[in-house]
């Protein structure tokens, strides 16, 4: 990987003519605690003394957590502003270190006021008084325009919460006596959250605040709660993810109630987790034990030079002691969270500086973010442009959720005993690393490129993917399955999950929902996220004219069937606090590859009487949308015409920069989806972007883009 593979280096970063960072300012934990605590005698959290600081400069123990710099010192330095960050308490501090940043942290601190009593360290409100101490000290030193310069445009950084977790939740039966899981880390959200914001009364407007790291996998809590062979700590790891999930969350929504894009929440329980569970693709050994002493408990005072030996080799280990890691791991740690946690600020760098037309759909960002220094810069200098339509000042969407077909199943078949399924190659080649993910497409389907477009995130999981992370449930998840539809017996007839179903997983979605953040944050997100309702194709294409499955119902009145079907979902998603539903229209069916195939002659032309029933079914659904507009109070149905442009693009294919329009790319492209589009009896064509199918029923990823594209304004500004 670029961004790891550069060693650490001294070279300045290349500001912007119009951008700087004057100073880094910082709170929070031992993890960046740089000597605060070096003369507090009432606590045990201090490590002034060897070995730490033994790869630092001379070899000296300054009070760093650590056998050498700390993170905020490597940040402090790709940015070119200095290569450490001192302590704000250092006895030896010059005035002129004011002007380019200080840490306030504090080791053993805590969001909880209690954690911070404990270990007799600072806590978050006395950093806090040090840092109104130190604002008053700038202005002496250049004025009250210089201070507000400084504070405004200096990158504050948090990170804490970690001893609020390991040491005062699970180490004390009385506070768990007091709290679950559930009530503390909202407790610890909550506070975390109040900080950001009196951070941004001070006058900040760069903030970034840290998630807690997987604490289960500390080599100090494998063997306080590990059991005989000191594994991870489950019930440890899930209350640190829930915590990262609440104040995510909590920060995202201070941030739409500040209306400024002044707070990032940061993830590094991801990219240290991957350290752990991955050690040798980043150059360790040693993943369970620190280097200080056995590295079963030993840290701070138990890891000194009189009863605790140094292993031989320190770059083999991801830990210096039994909680801390090493600077090695803190520099590839560090880089890989600013580089995860940020890709959608990144890739917005990206498309700010070049033109989207000329780019190659696989275009790997590491390509152009090659050290830490620029996914900085990238981050906190072109974070207006997360979303690439510009919303209303009053409008905002915190998740999407999708229900339905194939068009939007982003990998629920991949978990249902059906045929219909795509979670094999071809599918997904032009996929992020050419993986098939259930998605019925080369690359992103519909939702993943809506929510993209609005500033969400770059791919819409699906609810039943085992690898779904608790934060993404709250930006947005696809219940649908391919194969389903309006009628019950669509999704009966190849054993998918109907649309019943997916109400049924998405009252389990609201209840973890509510668990996360609370009554109050749910109803939000369910009142102002987009909901796309995607379903009749496969009503009309298999159950009624393919398989004949309803012989008694005329197109009018299987329309009919249908669109009372779809009323009466939109209608129980309205129960559960839905407001802005998106619903799409049927396409034109019968110029689709495969019932151009089926029922469109020796020269496959469109099939129209599957084109007529599209028709029909989308008049009747836009006039049961807009009379459920007049008698819902508050609903926001959009209908969304998706028959008219996909029809223009597959009769002027030109037009739009294809080639083909009538076969899809997979196989012939006459009949081949699902199972019979696959590696082993179906080649794909030379060039997929010149095609407008992918397979023989569903389009492109590069379709799918042109259709967001001249869609996407348009109904988006109806939910205003």
């Amino acid at each position: 990987m670029v961004l790891l593979s550069e060693t650490i280096t001294n070279a300045l970063v290349k500001l912007p003519a119009n951008k700087t960072i004057p100073a880094i300012i910082v709170f929070g934990d031992s993890i960046v605690d740089a000597g605060n605590n070096d003369d507090i005698t009432t606590t045990l959290a201090r490590c002034n003394y060897p070995p730490y600081g033994i790869d630092f400069d001379g070899g000296i123990p300054t009070g760093r957590f650590s056998n050498g710099k700390v993170p905020t010192d490597f940040i402090a330095e790709e940015l070119g502003i200095k290569p450490i960050v001192p302590a704000y308490r250092d006895p030896t501090l010059k005035p002129e270190d004011l002007l380019t940043g200080v840490t306030f942290a504090s080791g053993g601190a805590g969001y909880v006021p209690f954690t911070s009593q404990l270990s007799g360290g600072i806590s978050l409100s006395q950093q806090l008084k040090l840092f109104e101490e130190y604002i008053e000290k700038l202005n002496e030193m250049v004025g009250e325009e210089r201070t507000k310069f400084i504070i405004q445009n200096s990158l504050f950084m948090v990170i804490c919460g970690s001893n609020d977790i390991a040491n005062t939740y699970f180490a004390l039966a009385s506070v768990q006596r007091q709290y679950n899981v559930d009530s503390f880390t909202t407790l610890m959200a909550d506070k975390a959250q109040s900080f950001a914001q009196k951070l941004h009364e001070y006058g900040a407007r760069r903030i970034q605040v840290f998630g807690v790291p997987p604490l289960g996998c500390v080599p100090s809590q494998r063997t306080v709660a590990g059991g005989p062979t000191r594994s991870c700590v489950g019930r440890f790891n899930d209350a640190t993810k829930l915590y990262n999930a609440k104040l995510s969350a909590n920060l995202d929504s201070l941030s739409r109630n500040l209306r400024e894009n002044t707070l990032i929440y940061i993830d590094i329980y991801d990219s240290l987790l991957e350290i752990i569970l991955d050690p040798q693709q980043y150059g360790f050994q040693v993943v369970d034990r620190g280097c200080c002493g056995t590295g079963l408990i030993e840290v701070a005072v138990l890891c000194n030079n009189y009863t605790a030996d140094i292993c031989p080799n320190r770059h083999d280990y991801v830990f210096w002691d039994s909680f801390h890691p090493t600077e090695k791991t803190l520099y590839n740690f560090l880089s890989l969270s600013w580089f995860k946690a940020n890709i959608s600020y990144i890739k917005s760098c990206f498309i700010l500086r070049y033109n989207k037309a000329n780019m190659k759909d696989n275009t790997s960002w590491s390509c152009f973010c090659f050290s830490l220094k620029l996914c900085l810069l990238s981050i906190l200098f072109l974070t207006e442009t997360l979303v690439a339509i510009k919303l209303p000042p009053n409008l905002t969407f915190p998740a999407l959720i999708a229900f339905g077909d194939s068009i939007v199943d982003t990998g629920n078949n991949n978990n249902v005993k059906t045929v219909v399924k795509c979670d094999f190659q071809p599918y997904g080649i032009n996929f992020q690393g050419g993986v098939p993910t259930g998605r019925f497409c080369d690359g992103r389907v519909p939702p993943d490129l809506i929510a993209e477009e609005l500033g969400i995130k770059s791919v819409v999981p699906a609810y039943l993917d085992p690898n779904l992370k608790t934060e993404d449930l709250l930006t947005g998840v696809s219940f649908a399955s391919g194969g389903s539809g309006y009628d019950p017996l669509t999704p009966k007839l190849v054993a998918v999950i109907s649309l019943e179903d997916q109400l049924k997983y998405f009252e389990e979605y609201i209840e973890k929902v509510k668990n996360i953040v609370g009554e109050e944050r749910k109803g939000f997100i369910l009142a102002n996220s987009l909901f796309l309702l995607v379903a009749g194709s496969d009503d009309i294409a298999n159950t009624y004219y393919v398989l004949r499955a309803r012989p008694h119902y005329d197109v009018d009145s299987y329309t009919t069937l249908m669109v009372n079907s779809a009323s009466d979902f939109v209608n129980k998603l309205y129960g559960y606090g839905v407001r802005r539903i998106a619903v799409f229209g049927a396409p034109p069916l019968g110029c689709v590859p495969s019932q151009r195939t089926v029922g469109g002659g020796l020269l496959r032309e469109c099939a129209e009487y599957y084109n007529e029933a599209a028709k029909l079914f989308n008049s009747k659904i836009s006039t049961k949308l807009d009379l459920m507009h007049k008698t819902l109070p508050g609903i926001k149905p959009a209908y969304i015409n998706i028959y008219d442009p996909l029809l223009d693009i597959i009769q002027s294919p030109a037009k739009y920069g294809f080639g083909v329009s009538n076969k899809g790319c997979c196989g012939t492209g006459v009949i081949e989806v699902a199972v019979l589009c696959n590696k082993i009896t179906s080649s794909v064509c030379p060039d997929v972007s010149s095609h407008v199918f992918w397979d023989s029923y569903h389009p492109t990823e590069k379709t799918y883009k042109v259709l967001v594209s001249l869609l996407i304004s348009k109904f988006v500004n109806q939910f205003v």
